[in-house]
C-alpha cells in the first residue's frame, strides 16, 4: 500500500485534469494522445500517458525506481474517481474522488493551463516567455524551485530542485489525435479498491 500512495503522489500533477464527467470541460487542447515520459534525478525510469476526450479520460503507467524502491503502477481517471494500483500487487488498489476538476471549472478559463498557472503562482512561480520543446511552443512557469513547461494543458517538462532533491520529468515522444485503445481506461475487476480521503 505504501508503494501505491507514493506512486499516486508523483503522478497526481499529470492526471490532475482528467477526472469528472463534466463534458463541457476540455482540460487538454488535444482530443487524444499518447505521451511518453522519462524520469531522472531522485526517480529514474519511464512512463506513458494515454488520454481521450480532451483529457477527460486518462491512464498513466509508470515504471521507475525511487530511493532504491521500484515504483510501478497505473493511475486511471474514470468518472469522478481516480483508480490507483500496482500490477505486481494484483489484489489491492486505491481510489479517490479528485476535487481538482472542480477547481479547474471554477478557474477563470476553465482549463488546466489556467489552473496550473494559478497553482504554481501560489508556490512562487511566475509566467515567463514561451520555450520550444520537442518542436512545441510551450507555456513556462519558473521559480526558485525550478520550472514547468506545458503545451495545450499537457505536461511537457517538470524540472524541480526542492531542498537539494532534484527531479526531472520530461516528455520524450508525443503522439496527438491518435486512436487510443479503450482498454487503457478499464478498471480491473479482480482488484479491491479502498477509498482514500480527498486531499
Amino acid at each position: 500500500m505504501k508503494n501505491i500512495i507514493a506512486f499516486l503522489l508523483f503522478n497526481l500533477i499529470i492526471l490532475a485534469a482528467a477526472s469528472g464527467q463534466n463534458t463541457s470541460l476540455k482540460p487538454f487542447g488535444i482530443k487524444s494522445g499518447i505521451i511518453d515520459y522519462s524520469y531522472s534525478g531522485d526517480k529514474v525510469g519511464k512512463g506513458t500517458l494515454y488520454f481521450d476526450d480532451f483529457g477527460m479520460k486518462s491512464a498513466m503507467y509508470t515504471d521507475a525506481v525511487e530511493d532504491g524502491e521500484k515504483r510501478r503502477g497505473w493511475v486511471v481517471s474514470y468518472g469522478d474517481y481516480q483508480y490507483i494500483w500496482d500490477p505486481d500487487a494484483s489484489d489491492e488498489g486505491m481510489k479517490l474522488k479528485n476535487p481538482i476538476i472542480a477547481w479547474i471549472a471554477e478557474s477563470s478559463k476553465g482549463d488546466i493551463e489556467s489552473f496550473t498557472e494559478s497553482m504554481y503562482s501560489k508556490m512562487g512561480f511566475t509566467k515567463v516567455p514561451d520555450e520550444m520543446f520537442l518542436g512545441k511552443t510551450c507555456k513556462v512557469m519558473k521559480g526558485k524551485m525550478g520550472k514547468v513547461l506545458t503545451w495545450n494543458g499537457i505536461l511537457m517538462m517538470l524540472d524541480m530542485n526542492v531542498m537539494g532533491i532534484k527531479s526531472l520529468e520530461e516528455a520524450t515522444k508525443v503522439q496527438i489525435n491518435t486512436p487510443v485503445d479503450p482498454k487503457y481506461f478499464n478498471i480491473p475487476r479482480n482488484i479491491t479498491f479502498s477509498e482514500m480521503p480527498v486531499f
